[in-house]
């Protein structure tokens, strides 16, 4: 049984919303659907779902979505195939696992491609694709070794997945393994890319962004976890 995770802000996306249901009739692809603002604690509400039989969660919504369904479900079970359905902006992990719309994302679904993939931990967060922190005033302490001490505007990404546009599209990461990749952008033109095992990262004017969405405080303890999920992903996913 398919059971579709629709989120709050969807009610502002109804055409995009029922042109996907639409397209799910007509690959025989219905299943469940539940609407988060409903939802009261949707960690007991996905473990009910499983023990109902749920086989597959889809994501439909953003970054945001996929990732607070994510941080609770690999938590208690890593065998449910997670899908999402990328609707409205901010769905950068879509376009990473080879998702570039709502419509293809159906199809993606249909074909039931999947990848198991590894999350980082950020504190006590998980993240699928990356940190982001503004570069200036930023303090990286790399594999309890050696620090990084930026002086110029720019940003700071650690990355599990890679971006769908520039700067790493030429650069292969996997999320299938334990290293994180740091790479560091200032102006005028400076680029780095490290590999590392663990990232501390300090800021104490800016906060940091998780998945391009979540804010999250610094200091901040970045290494591999050991959680994983099973993700459906397209072909022309960045890994």
């Amino acid at each position: 049984m398919n059971v579709f995770l629709y989120d709050v802000y969807l009610d502002k996306y109804k055409k995009s919303v029922k042109n996907v249901e639409e397209i799910l009739n007509k690959l025989n692809l219905q299943g469940k659907i539940i609407y988060l603002k409903d939802v009261k604690n949707l960690k007991d509400l996905l473990s009910r779902e499983i023990d109902n039989g749920a086989k597959t969660l889809i994501s439909v919504g953003n970054n945001k979505t996929l990732n607070t369904i994510v941080n609770i479900l690999a938590n208690f079970s890593e065998k449910i195939p997670i899908a999402t359905i990328p609707i409205g902006p901010q769905n950068s992990i879509s376009a990473s696992l080879g998702i570039s719309d709502e419509k293809e994302a159906c199809y993606v679904l249909s074909s039931r491609r999947i990848e198991k993939i590894k999350l980082i931990k950020a504190n006590d967060l998980l993240f699928i694709k990356s940190f982001f922190i503004e570069s200036k005033d930023t303090s990286i302490y790399i594999n309890d070794s050696y620090r990084l001490f930026p002086q110029n505007n720019g940003s700071c990404f650690v990355y599990n997945l890679s971006p769908k546009e520039e700067p790493l599209k030429n650069i292969k990461i996997s999320p299938q393994d334990d290293i994180l990749n740091l790479y560091i952008e200032t102006k005028p033109k400076s680029k780095t890319h490290l590999l590392a095992q663990k990232i501390e990262i300090k800021n104490d004017k800016k906060n940091g962004l998780i998945d391009d969405l979540i804010e999250i405080k610094t200091p901040v303890d970045i290494r591999p976890s050991d959680k994983t999920i099973e993700i459906i992903v397209g072909k022309e996913r960045t890994f």
